[in-house]
């Protein structure tokens, strides 16, 4: 099994973390309502990390998702979003960023500094980016105050955090939803979120979007996208 399908099956179990005891059921009118609304603004969102640079691979979608009709949240299905990117060979970023390094491991004599320059260009090629909704706690690592939030547009509150599901590159979290009013854990180094809405009804009050990867191409996509357009998907 290779890494990457190490780390999917990983996000299969958290993705099943929180209904595997549960009973899955089809979504009412209501919850389907819901759903759509959420699946169409993200996939709106997630769709502005493609570019000519960058192979996508869509892991998880919310096709035909079930809901989780004990759930001990307002809404909560068993399934995801999650999608990869990778450099595409012979694109500009490849020819600028990743060939140059290519040609110095080829130059380097010793498997040490052939794996130092490896290294370096597995920082470069990769991007996943994860989204969940109605998250009970989001954990962000290292800890506030110390680490202090990003000032990004949209987002109620959002870190770089440690890269802790990939061996390369660089993380974020973005939160979404009424995350100042959520309470800082130590015990546990998470924000917990206070639902305003009681147990399996039709209502997304948070949004979490963790990205992961090389640090310059997150830097451009904090920095392009709208996130604003992720509270759209929040219901109202």
């Amino acid at each position: 099994m290779t890494c990457r399908q190490v780390v999917l099956a990983l996000s299969s179990l958290i993705a099943g973390a929180a209904w595997a005891q549960g009973t899955l059921r089809s979504p009412t009118d209501s919850e389907a309502k819901v759903l759509a609304r959420y699946t169409k603004t993200l996939e709106t969102v997630l769709d502005q990390f493609r570019s000519d640079d960058w192979d996508e691979s869509i892991d998880y979608a919310l096709d035909g998702a079930s809901v989780n009709a004990d759930a001990d949240v307002p809404l909560d299905v068993d399934a995801l979003l999650e999608r990869h990117y990778d450099v595409r060979q012979g694109s500009a970023r490849w020819n600028a960023k990743l060939a140059p390094l290519i040609a110095q491991m080829q130059s380097k004599t010793t498997p040490e500094a052939m794996a130092t320059v490896g290294q370096q260009m597995k920082r470069l090629q990769h991007v996943h980016v994860s989204v969940h909704f109605n998250v009970h706690n989001a954990d962000v690592s290292p800890p506030p105050p110390g680490n202090g939030p990003l000032k990004i547009a949209g987002p109620a509150l959002a870190y770089k955090v440690s890269n802790e599901r990939f061996e390369d590159g660089t993380a974020y979290v973005l939160m979404f939803g009424r995350w100042q009013t959520a309470q800082w854990s130590a015990d546990d180094g998470s924000y917990r979120f206070a639902f305003a809405h009681p147990k399996v009804t039709p209502f997304i009050e948070n949004i979490e979007i963790r990205i992961y990867g090389a640090e310059d191409r997150l830097t451009e996509l904090l920095r392009g996208i709208d996130w604003n357009k992720v509270n759209e998907a929040l219901t109202p």
